[in-house]
């Protein structure tokens, strides 16, 4: 029988694994397009072409971590990268709207 509110008691004795584990993923994935930047200053000056590159490892960290999610979960591999995907792109449209939102209104030029 389960009271309502309480964890299971695997979960409840290691909070600090899963703050790890978050962590851990916000830490590599978030890096993936800082990447590209890096990786092309070297050889192009062309911000679009770095730009790009940006998105595309970006989608490539979430079609990577919608895999792990869902062999954790047990689910299917393309309904889970699917999703994922979809979800970081409201995410990115959302950020991109905030962050425009505020230059036009700071009167920030480009």
């Amino acid at each position: 029988m389960m009271v309502h509110g309480m964890l299971p008691p695997e979960e409840a004795e290691k909070p600090w694994k899963n703050g790890l584990v978050t962590f851990a993923a916000f830490l590599v994935f978030g890096t993936a397009p800082l990447l590209s930047f890096i990786i092309l200053i070297p050889f192009t000056n062309n911000e679009m072409v770095k730009f790009v590159g940006a998105c595309i490892l970006s989608a490539l960290a979430l079609a990577l971590l919608g895999i792990a999610k869902a062999k954790i979960a047990g689910r299917n591999y393309a309904f889970s990268v699917a999703v994922t995907l979809f979800n970081g792109a409201i995410a990115a449209a959302a950020a991109y709207a905030v962050g425009w939102t505020l230059k036009n209104i700071a009167g920030l030029e480009d």
